[in-house]
């Protein structure tokens, strides 16, 4: 599998704070896609650095894998 991007990676963190709010997937999607655009510069930075972090442990465990 691809190594998560930053989105994936807000959206992992925050889909767990919301589930107990929230049953329908649709409008999960909705309001993380929401909360990522208001999303703070530092915020979306540090899930950037994460992102970073997965691809490059992604690279050292699969060194020819191509997408």
């Amino acid at each position: 599998p691809r190594p998560k991007n930053a989105f994936i990676l807000f959206r992992s963190d925050k889909c767990r704070e919301l589930k107990d709010l929230e049953h329908d997937h649709r409008m999960i999607s909705k309001i993380i896609g929401q909360m990522w655009r208001n999303a703070p510069k530092d915020e979306r930075a540090y899930y950037d650095a994460q992102a970073q972090e997965e691809k490059r442990r992604h690279l050292e465990l699969h060194p020819n894998y191509r997408f």
